[in-house]
């Protein structure tokens, strides 16, 4: 990839900088693009046992072309059903 965009992980958007409970494993491809390529995100939003992925679209420019990412619920590569699930701590009382 020539150009990548910077992001400030730590309040934006949550890529690959955290563990799996549940790695997906559709296909290869899926997981490279969350943790090397910052290409999908992992929401900390959870739906039926799974956390939300997303992409964000970019114009030509490389900047933002909407606020909020486009949600997907399968692969865009094998076309699976995504399941994968980031592995949180336990919160101590």
């Amino acid at each position: 990839m020539a150009d990548q965009m910077e992001f400030d992980q730590s309040k934006d958007h949550i890529g690959g900088n955290f563990e799996w409970d549940v790695a997906p494993n559709c296909c290869a491809l899926l997981k490279v693009a969350v943790e090397d390529e910052k290409f999908i995100f992992v929401s900390n939003f959870a739906s039926d046992g799974n956390n939300s992925f997303y992409m964000m679209p970019v114009t030509s420019e490389g900047y933002f072309a909407r606020d909020n990412g486009v949600a997907i619920s399968h692969c865009p590569w094998c076309g699976t059903k995504i399941v994968g699930r980031k592995k949180y701590t336990a919160k101590s009382t």
